[in-house]
């Protein structure tokens, strides 16, 4: 004999005709025994249950023991509930661990019991005992946490997973997987099905409303309608000023409700700007507006004629200098109204390429200007590779900008699709603008732009010596007039916010000390919450009314928002540290004055801001001693702090060079501060020795007009946070038309430019020419 079995046979409901081997124990030749339970063998040292049965069965009563003993064990029942089993079937029946091993599966071998249910399927545990005495072994019942926290971490998913797939939601469908994709694009196509038996049921419904109910116009009923308004214009008169845009508005519609034929009608400049504004933000709302008769708009083909004088494209052109001259009334100024600031920065676009089918080319590859490409050219050639280089798709816009200094000027002069742009090549580009912009008639007196690697570059090319290059001579112009370089005081703000909240908090990469104390975050942090934390004690009126969590903890997006930079660096932060007078924070305290009236006297903006807000650091500059004394505190008070604090952290000398950097603000922005400060104290000074200069506005020197340039690109078509270079260049020639008319973007990185008066223009703007087809 090699072997004797004994076997129990079950059948696992009624409606199952086929019997079934539950469990079965074999004796071996050598008198050893094995189990098999539900098709799985029992490795008897874990089975709790047997593991006081000898190795081997001598005698007969040792068997009939094991026997009697098995058949009276019940079978363990795992975790039958089903969303365990849902969550095992997403995973296709098996749990690996991290090492790819198998840890459980599906056991459907034969139904179990369960608090008196049978289950036809369970999940089993790999290392399960199979044999119990009660109802479910002790290693089972520990995976049973792990597969909790797995279900839940599931369920997350698939309600993310579920929100990306959902028509509301606006994740970009590269981010999305293959079969999140499939999901929301067929909810998309069922929600388009839907929306049209919806529009074509409400058309039907206006239809036979309009036919049961509706009043057709006759010709008196119009005459009347035209009679009203020819009554209350004198109200509107009175009303609004005669050169105001209501009263041009109001004009307009009358005199096209005389007109039989309604293309005879010649359009205001500022109607024209205003539709093309209204059209911008979105085409469909403007083609409703106009399809609804309710006003009388320009077509869409007249705004193109408008907008489209000029063709759309990249680099110099001839016919975006003469619209510059236009806008600037360039012939007719003052020589004191033609000093202007050349602002530039770069916007992020998508990589794309776009047929013109005018020029016949693609529209989306790097362009740098002339001299750039053919020296990027010549360098690639030269460089010893087997395959050709390829051309390179651009992955940001290079913008300029013409802000007026004494004016209101703010016009998109040029723009360069690149990747990548150093110093150098940035060199050609900001003097190839300047020597066009004095050929045409202006005085440049500024470049002004944020402190990138690139840009760095470009003013030390100017350097001669060690001197610290904030100015350079201006070949271009007629007379002896210097050219200023300045680093917007808005990214300088908020370099200098970075690294105060990265002294002793967020990332910990500087320890800002002066004169033995800590300029610490963690000061701002215990100020806020012992005044505006959940803790705090004080109820009603705050000393820090303006503190929110989001100036506390930063993020990648809060970091770049100016308004809580200057925010934080406050009067209203420096009085709260004031008040709470610990010696500790003296120096911050006076770190945050110090530039908080920086800021006042960089951001001037207009002539009534610094009465209503009684600040006088924010009044304009005029040639008087208090505008002395502001530009002696500038030279004599702020760039002494800035020396002195730079000495007393080189001066630490049982500090390494690493840890003395640390000890005061970034390099970058150090210098920064400086070609700042040194190149608008000599630029203010020289404007007011100028004849007719009443004040200066140093906000005209910011980079507020490139954002809000930006901004005005992003709200194209109502959500274009991503243009590529055919529509950037194609908005910029929109908005040069639209000129002030534009509607100014509601959330960007820069104020909103306060308009209490529209300005307007009545001089006529030039209109393409249209070819009449011969037949």
């Amino acid at each position: 004999m090699q072997f004797v079995h004994f076997c129990k046979i079950e059948h696992g409901s009624s409606n199952q005709t086929a019997a079934t081997v539950t469990k079965s124990v074999t004796i071996n030749e050598d008198l050893s025994w094995s189990v098999n339970v539900h098709g799985h063998k029992l490795i008897a040292g874990k089975c709790n249950a047997l593991c006081c049965v000898k190795d081997k069965i001598t005698t007969k009563a040792a068997l009939s023991r094991l026997v009697h003993q098995i058949d009276s064990l019940s079978v363990c029942s795992g975790n039958p509930d089903s969303h365990f089993l849902e969550l095992a079937d997403a995973r296709k029946g098996i749990f690996h661990s991290p090492s790819k091993n198998m840890v459980a599966f599906i056991d459907s071998f034969f139904p179990v019991m369960f608090e008196d249910e049978m289950y036809s399927r369970t999940l089993r545990c790999n290392e399960c005992e199979l044999l119990v005495t009660n109802n479910r072994c002790d290693t089972c019942k520990q995976y049973r946490c792990t597969l909790r926290a797995l279900h839940s971490q599931w369920l997350r998913q698939q309600k993310k997973t579920a929100n990306h797939a959902s028509i509301s939601s606006h994740t970009n469908f590269r981010y999305l997987k293959t079969p999140e994709r499939q999901q929301r694009i067929r909810r998309l196509r069922n929600e388009i099905v839907n929306k049209r038996k919806e529009v074509e049921r409400l058309k039907s419904y206006v239809n036979v409303a309009t036919e049961q109910h509706g009043i057709y116009i006759e010709e008196a009923l119009e005459k009347d309608i035209k009679q009203i308004m020819e009554e209350k214009s004198n109200e509107i008169r009175k009303t609004y000023q005669a050169d105001s845009f209501q009263c041009i508005f109001w004009n307009q519609q009358l005199e096209l409700l005389k007109l039989k034929d309604k293309r005879q009608i010649r359009w205001h400049p500022m109607i024209i700007r205003w539709c093309l504004s209204l059209k911008l933000l979105s085409s469909a709302s403007y083609h409703a507006l106009r399809s609804s008769n309710l006003v009388i708009l320009p077509s869409e083909r007249t705004l193109r004629d408008y907008t489209n004088i000029v063709k759309a494209k990249t680099g110099f052109s001839t016919g975006i200098d003469a619209q510059l001259c236009h806008e600037a009334n360039i012939d007719s100024i003052p020589d004191h109204e033609k000093y202007v600031c050349l602002v530039f920065d770069e916007v992020k676009i998508k990589e794309d390429l776009v047929f013109d089918k005018h020029s016949l080319e693609l529209v989306g590859f790097v362009q740098i200007g002339d001299i750039n490409t053919h020296l990027s050219k010549f360098e690639s050639c030269s460089m010893p590779q087997k395959t050709p280089v390829a051309p390179q798709l651009a992955t940001h816009m290079l913008s300029f900008m013409v802000s007026g200094i004494m004016t209101d000027l703010q016009f998109p002069y040029v723009s360069f699709p690149c990747s990548t742009i150093s110093g150098d090549q940035l060199y050609s580009m900001v003097w190839g603008c300047i020597r066009r912009l004095e050929t045409c008639g202006f005085k440049v007196l500024a470049v002004t732009c944020d402190g990138a690697s690139s840009n760095r570059t470009f003013m030390k090319l100017h350097q001669s010596g060690d001197n610290l290059t904030y100015k350079t001579i201006n070949p271009y112009a007629n007379e002896d007039r210097p050219l200023f370089f300045i680093s917007d005081p808005s990214h300088l703000i908020k370099t200098v916010r970075n690294c105060w909240a990265n002294s002793y908090g967020h990332s910990y990469t500087r320890k800002l000390k002066i004169n033995g104390q800590d300029i610490s975050w963690q000061h701002l942090v215990d100020l806020y919450k012992a005044h505006r934390g959940p803790d705090c004690a004080t109820l009603g009126l705050s000393i820090l009314p303006k503190l929110k969590w989001e100036h506390i903890e930063l993020n990648s997006y809060s970091k770049m928002r100016v308004d809580l930079a200057a925010q934080v660096l406050s009067t209203t932060v420096a009085e709260a540290f004031a008040y709470e007078n610990s010696p500790h924070t003296k120096e911050t305290e006076r770190f945050v004055r110090i530039f908080d009236k920086f800021f006042d006297l960089m951001n001037t903006r207009n002539t009534k801001e610094f009465v209503l807000k009684r600040k006088p650091n924010l009044a304009p500059y005029i040639n008087n001693p208090e505008t002395e004394e502001r530009l002696k505190w500038l030279q004599d008070v702020f760039l002494p702090y800035l020396d002195e604090w730079e000495a007393y952290a080189h001066a630490q000398e049982h500090l390494s060079s690493a840890e003395q950097i640390k000890l005061c603000l970034s390099q970058e922005t150090l210098q920064g501060l400086r070609i700042t400060v040194h190149a608008f104290i000599e630029l203010v000074r020289y404007l007011l020795k100028q004849p007719r200069v009443v004040y200066v506005l140093s906000a005209k020197l910011s980079q507020d007009c490139v954002e809000s340039f930006f901004g005005k690109q992003r709200m194209r078509g109502g959500y274009c946070e991503n243009p590529n270079v055919s529509s950037f260049i194609s908005g910029a020639q929109s908005l040069r038309v639209q000129s002030s008319t534009a509607i100014q973007p509601r959330r960007g990185n820069c104020r909103l430019r306060v308009v209490d008066d529209v300005c307007i223009d009545d001089r006529p703007l030039p209109k393409r020419k249209r070819i009449s087809k011969k037949k």
